[in-house]
């Protein structure tokens, strides 16, 4: 389960960077939005996120094919890759708006 899940990481890292580079320098060239204007923000971002999810697994299978091999020694699926990849941008994405609204929160 260890291994599984450290293969996961480094999954994760091959490309986590973009995924969130990208959000980051698009919310501040918006202007850094918070409170209300987050609020009205966050489903474009979240629309966001999934255009470049589909952007990264389409880039993996046609570019990195041959890498899947690698995860396949351990029992770990493009399925099982990708999803748990994902749902852990999410909920790492949703954490760092909550963490963000917290902070408005407390900077006033």
């Amino acid at each position: 389960m260890k291994t599984k899940l450290h293969l996961l990481a480094i999954f994760y890292r091959s490309f986590g960077f973009y995924l969130w580079a990208i959000p980051i320098i698009s919310w501040f060239a918006l202007g850094r939005p918070t409170d209300r204007n987050l609020y009205v923000l966050i489903p474009a971002l979240v629309l966001y996120k999934f255009f470049l999810q589909g952007i990264t697994i389409y880039i993996f299978r046609r570019r990195y094919a041959h890498l899947f091999f690698f995860y396949a020694n351990a029992n770990l699926s493009q399925r099982q890759l990708f999803a748990t990849a994902f749902a852990a941008d999410f909920t790492l994405f949703f954490l760092s708006m909550g963490i963000i609204q917290l902070a408005r929160e407390w900077i006033r």
